[in-house]
């Protein structure tokens, strides 16, 4: 399968910094993955998602070396509005996404297609269908000022998934919503994936982590740490030492075999943690 992004020697510093965000940061995406970025706070994250989708160096100001090929192509040679329509970004605060000119969730949905000069039949077509997927039907109408924060981040979702990029990088995108909320956009992004759409993820929720990525990329002090599946990655000594967290189920697992209640491997997915409780008679 193809590279759909190609990152070399990045690094960036913002201007008011003392020091980079990422350091010589190195790794592919293939067509169609799902790659979980993680890490500790103040790690890059943000910052590398911002260089994905060229808001590094279109709309950020810092020094930036190396390069970054987004679709094949170099994202400092490309047009800010070709890479949107390749690339969408959904950011971790949803109050950023708003663009504070529309009067309706309606509109707001429309506002990319608009600046796309989308037909009207077509658009009034995407708004009700995206509408229903994420629950908004019932929105359409409210000003994206008065809803919450978890309707707000729907709404930021929406407004990048009506443009049907190819790519979807989502930086924490479900900080507003509660768990249900959470797992309904999640299992859409799931089937998004499956429909082809790459998704690049940055999540501190490790058993989501788990459950969805195809790769987990570490990230700490804005250098790639590892580079894994979640079985290579979600390790006690990775944990140690790149300061990131298990999930519950692999603490678990780790504490049942230390006592000595398991003497198989330990459970690095939801399914073999439910087979592992039910041998030994706790599920």
């Amino acid at each position: 399968m193809e590279n759909i992004i190609e990152i070399s020697n990045l690094s960036y510093r913002y201007n008011q910094s003392s020091h980079r965000s990422l350091d010589s940061v190195s790794f592919n995406v293939k067509r169609g993955e799902f790659l979980a970025i993680i890490g500790p706070n103040a790690s890059g994250k943000s910052t590398l998602c911002n260089a994905l989708v060229g808001l590094i160096p279109y709309f950020f100001v810092g020094a930036k070396e190396g390069k970054v090929l987004v679709n094949g192509k170099n994202v400092d040679e490309t047009d800010i509005s070709d890479l949107s329509a390749v690339a969408g970004l959904v950011f971790q605060n949803p109050f950023n996404q708003l663009s504070y000119t529309t009067e309706t969730v309606a509109e707001e949905l429309a506002y990319g297609l608009g600046n796309r000069g989308v037909a009207r039949e077509e658009m009034l077509k995407k708004i009700d269908e995206v509408a229903k997927r994420i629950s908004l039907t019932d929105l359409l109408n409210q000003n994206p000022l008065e809803l919450s924060g978890g309707q707000v981040q729907r709404v930021a979702f929406g407004s990048t998934f009506i443009l049907e990029p190819q790519i979807l990088v989502l930086d924490e995108f479900t900080t507003q919503l509660d768990p249900r909320g959470s797992d309904e956009l999640m299992q859409l992004i799931k089937s998004l994936n499956q429909e082809g759409v790459t998704i690049i993820i940055v999540d501190h929720d490790m058993e989501r982590v788990a459950k969805y990525a195809n790769r987990v990329l570490v990230l700490n002090e804005g250098r790639v740490m590892q580079i894994g599946t979640p079985r290579e990655v979600f390790t006690k000594e990775n944990a140690k030492k790149y300061q990131i967290d298990l999930p519950e189920f692999v603490k678990l697992s780790y504490l049942l075999k230390e006592k000595n209640y398991w003497q198989g491997e330990i459970a690095f997915t939801e399914k073999e943690a439910l087979n592992m409780l039910k041998e030994i008679k706790l599920c």
